[in-house]
């Protein structure tokens, strides 16, 4: 997701430092689930591009490290076929000294996840977005079904 086009969306008028970044984590948070849950139903086998090298996921507590790990985790361990639907979703920036002033964005989203012929369940997974070539990327993954 390209972080600049993002934002130019945000006016720079009279809102200080505080509420653009909010703008910016609410505009990315958005564009960054579509995308995510986009890839993650109808496209996994690309899903890889939107984590960084380093990345890690912990997906129903068991940890992996690496986007190659992560990637393989994705396509041989989760069930083939999903379907997300979203009820929540929430941006927040990461305070500067938390992060060394990196830019980050905490994603948060819960809904239900629907797996090949199996009912639908609950499930909640937050992301910690960061910039990385003028795009975002995801640094840390957590995902748990109810």
């Amino acid at each position: 997701l390209p972080i600049y086009s993002l934002l130019q969306e945000i006016t720079m008028g009279d809102e200080d430092d505080v509420t653009q970044r909010i703008m910016l984590a609410i505009k990315t948070s958005e564009a960054f689930s579509q995308r995510y849950y986009k890839k993650m139903d109808r496209e996994r086998q690309t899903i890889e591009k939107l984590y960084l090298d380093t990345a890690t996921l912990a997906w129903n507590g068991n940890p992996v490290d690496g986007l190659e790990n992560i990637k393989e985790f994705l396509m041989k361990r989760v069930p083939g076929k999903s379907s997300h639907q979203i009820n929540s979703l929430d941006g927040q920036p990461v305070p500067d000294a938390a992060v060394g002033g990196q830019m980050t964005i905490l994603v948060q989203v819960a809904g239900t996840v629907k797996w090949d012929a199996n009912p639908s369940q609950p499930f909640q997974q937050n992301f910690l977005l960061t910039e990385k070539d003028s795009k975002w990327k995801i640094a840390v993954d957590t995902f748990r079904t109810q």
